[in-house]
């Protein structure tokens, strides 16, 4: 306007526009945003839920070799990491990738020499980026394996707190704890010092990046080599093609922690349940009566088979009567539980209800007529109601007082405020 010798009126135009897409890119920031937080909200329900539903089929045999303070870990903390990282560092991968290039696109036919600098100095930003981010990823898993570490310790400490107390260990279990807090500190610490270094390394490449433009320009400008129109749009969008670079650089400690929780689920979800289901399951018949239960020359081994539970055992549990298995420790009774609840396959025989296999029958199908009661029965938080459909999570109400009267909790019920499980 002053170099042209237009007057302030005729601009109003240009800067109406100027102001329209300024609250534009506003929107439409505040816009992504939101969609962002929407987006990784429905990665974590869906992330969490796989979980869940992939640990009901494993079952207590497919978990046995996890701990599960560090499972429970994985489904709190290793879930909560995905927002981050499906929120803003995903998101800001791609506009990273995309935005220098519009840059880029535009300030090449205005100054060749600007562009040049943008082509040599924005590659370095990813570049220092991946050669930090190895050593950070490998500070952020040992953190998390202290995490994990700690986690399933203190649940272990809580479940056998009072075989501590009786046996006077209790404080020595209290210092292993503290050391192992102290260690995961010491972890954390060092994961946040390399996301600092980074994110340092990152605003300095980007400044002097920045500069080296804004130098280049005042040089020329001064000696007549640059127009000034050209030259201050060049100097408006250099913040905005380091702007995305810096930004990554920023949210790149979110991705790194969200990157190893995924890979741990991954991991969790790659194991494979230990039953195998029938390619075409068998009708349950309805249970008019329970059923006779036959094992027919089963055999089983823990471990692939390398440690023999049972070993060709044949015999008849009649319906119902009360039938007690007695043995040594060892002998294959939990086997037979295990593999009557269908938490483990057979490796030869046959384990026969009523003259069905069970190998062709659904599991889960098979296991709504099979109740368990173990020796140290557990109610979880919340009331009897919320507890008993975690068996049947559609049953009603009369389902459950009737579910209650059968184990004998009708004195209890009655005592209940209204009588009523809930």
């Amino acid at each position: 306007m002053f170099l042209r010798g237009v007057r302030a009126e005729d601009t109003l135009g240009d800067l109406a526009w100027l102001a329209a897409v300024t609250v534009l890119r506003a929107v439409s920031a505040a816009g992504g945003s939101v969609a962002a937080a929407h987006a990784a909200a429905r990665v974590k329900s869906a992330a969490r839920r796989e979980l869940h539903e992939h640990l009901v089929r494993l079952g207590p045999a497919g978990l046995s070799a996890e701990r599960s303070g560090e499972l429970a870990t994985t489904l709190s903390r290793g879930v909560e990491a995905l927002e981050p990282f499906a929120a803003q560092f995903a998101p800001q991968v791609v506009l990273a990738a995309l935005a220098p290039l519009v840059v880029l696109g535009f300030v090449i036919p205005k100054d060749w020499i600007s562009a040049l600098i943008f082509t040599l100095t924005g590659p370095l930003i990813p570049v220092f980026m991946a050669l930090i981010g190895m050593a950070a990823e490998r500070r952020t898993r040992k953190q998390w394996t202290v995490l994990s570490v700690l986690g399933a310790r203190f649940l272990d400490t809580l479940q056998g707190l009072a075989s501590l107390r009786l046996l006077g260990r209790a404080r020595e279990q209290a210092c292993e704890i503290a050391g192992a807090s102290e260690e995961f500190r010491r972890a954390t610490m060092s994961v946040l010092r390399i996301a600092f270094l980074s994110s340092l390394a990152m605003e300095l490449l980007a400044v002097l990046s920045t500069a080296l433009v804004a130098v280049t320009i005042g040089v020329r400008l001064l000696k007549g080599g640059i127009e000034f129109e050209p030259a201050l749009a060049v100097l408006i969008l250099a913040p905005e093609f380091y702007g995305p670079l810096r930004a990554l650089g920023a949210r790149f400690h979110a991705g790194v922690e969200g990157a190893v929780a995924a890979n741990r689920m991954s991991e969790i979800l790659d194991l494979p349940p230990p039953v195998r289901a029938a390619p075409a399951a068998a009708a349950l018949p309805a249970p008019a009566a329970p059923p006779a239960i036959r094992f027919d020359d089963v055999r089983f081994g823990y471990d692939g088979g390398t440690r023999p539970a049972l070993r060709g055992a044949s015999f008849e549990l009649p319906a119902g009567r009360m039938t007690a298995l007695v043995g040594a420790s060892g002998s294959g009774k939990s086997a037979v539980a295990r593999l009557l609840l269908r938490f483990l396959d057979v490796e030869s025989g046959r384990i026969l209800a009523d003259g069905t296999d069970l190998a062709s029958l659904d599991p889960d199908a098979w296991r709504t007529r099979i109740a368990w009661v173990p020796q140290r029965p557990h109610l979880f938080h919340g009331t009897l109601a919320d507890n008993l459909r975690l068996a049947r999570p559609g049953a009603t109400d009369s389902d459950l007082r009737r579910a209650a009267g059968d184990a004998g909790l009708d004195a209890l019920l009655s005592r209940l405020p209204g009588g009523r499980p809930c």
